[in-house]
């Protein structure tokens, strides 16, 4: 008979408490403070990694009214909107983000994903591009600059295709 580790299921348990205790204290400092942006933001960290992908976007959504000059707002809202599959009011809200802070990754990689989902290859690489020559190693723009050439290939090769049994 294998016992369950108890250790492990303690740490679980001490991890969901701190993630809802950092929520209970995010939105106590929210109702203490509706105008601080920066509290919103954090809350929409929070909500993200959990993979509450609307709780974020709300939280992102009144960080980016609050703090409407701050790039990450915009950026961090675009991102919860891709993975709500809002593609349209992802695209405005990288764009925000992007007329705020030309090299802001996270806005530059949601409309690399829009562009490479469309078939849009050459401005996929064109955003992917922004984001390397930055920071070479950016796993997440590599990986769609992966997609990127493999797309075009098989575009490439169909046309060809569809040209020889023309």
């Amino acid at each position: 008979m294998v016992l369950p580790d108890a250790s492990a299921e303690a740490g679980e348990a001490s991890l969901r408490e701190g993630i809802v205790e950092a929520r209970q204290w995010l939105a106590a400092a929210i109702q203490h403070s509706p105008d601080n942006g920066e509290l919103s933001l954090a809350l929409g960290r929070l909500e993200m990694s959990l993979g509450n992908f609307e709780a974020a976007l709300t939280a992102y959504s009144s960080a980016a009214l609050l703090l409407p000059g701050t790039a990450a707002a915009h950026s961090s809202r675009a991102l919860a909107c891709k993975k709500l599959g809002r593609s349209n009011d992802a695209a405005q809200a990288a764009i925000r983000a992007i007329a705020l802070d030309p090299a802001d990754a996270t806005a530059l990689k949601v409309l690399a994903r829009i562009h490479l989902d469309a078939g849009q290859h050459e401005a996929a690489e064109q955003a992917c591009g922004r984001v390397l020559r930055r920071d070479a190693r950016d796993g997440d723009a590599v990986e769609m600059m992966r997609e990127v050439k493999a797309q075009a290939a098989k575009l490439a090769e169909n046309l060809y295709d569809s040209l020889t049994w023309s």
